[in-house]
């Protein structure tokens, strides 16, 4: 059986609810901080005693999004220079570097199960942070977050090169549109309506081939 370890399963997708896990005992709840690399160590040592040694695959979910000052553009930033770097830090720290430190510990796990197979590394990122997608369709919003994804799909894209003669897949990959924010559908709604339209507009139709690529849940660019 493959092993996967699920970062960011507090809330949103990735939410281990205990009346599920409680049920299943190949379903193991570890506690850790993206963050915090010796934290990260001692559940890295708990995936390598209940999988054998071996991690198939590593899924990067956890991320950190907040909705203060989504709606400010970058300029709006001017005269306000210690929340524009408030808010990068705190974004890089989690998006960017997070899945940094995570990959690094979880990499030697990795190593060993592609020895048999292929391991996989994938990232849930954004279609917010498209380069071509926010330049066309004006999507301005959330601009340290898209740029924090930015980077680690850049993150992504150099572990591939590096490793391009190891059995292991780097993948940034896009859900869609997901609700974790875990605010009821009319609060969502207000909030995310507007940008929702805005993807619309570059993808009205709205309906894994090679390491280090972004993609969405389509296997494209379609990010809704």
């Amino acid at each position: 059986m493959a092993s996967y370890v699920v970062t960011g399963s507090n809330r949103g997708i990735g939410s281990a609810n205990p009346n599920n896990t409680s049920k299943l005992k190949n379903v193991h709840v570890l506690q850790a901080d993206i963050t915090d690399v010796p934290a990260l160590r001692e559940a890295a040592k708990e995936v390598e005693r209940v999988a054998g040694g071996a991690l198939d695959v590593l899924i990067n979910n956890g991320a950190y999004l907040a909705l203060d000052r989504g709606d400010f553009t970058l300029d709006a930033y001017d005269g306000k220079e210690d929340l524009l770097d408030k808010d990068f830090t705190d974004f890089f720290k989690v998006n960017t570097l997070g899945v940094i430190k995570t990959i690094n510990v979880f990499l030697p796990l990795l190593r060993k199960a592609s020895e048999k197979s292929l391991a996989k590394v994938i990232t849930i990122s954004t279609g917010a942070s498209d380069l071509e997608f926010t330049v066309n369709a004006g999507f301005w919003w959330f601009a340290p977050y898209a740029t924090s994804k930015s980077a680690t799909n850049m993150v992504m894209a150099k572990y591939a090169a590096a490793h391009k003669q190891e059995n292991i897949l780097f993948l940034s990959i896009s859900p869609g549109a997901v609700n974790s924010a875990n605010a009821p559908p009319n609060e969502v709604e207000a909030t995310f309506g507007p940008m929702i339209k805005v993807f619309q507009s570059g993808y009205p139709e709205w309906n894994v081939k090679d390491s280090g690529a972004f993609i969405s849940q389509y296997g494209d660019k379609a990010w809704l």
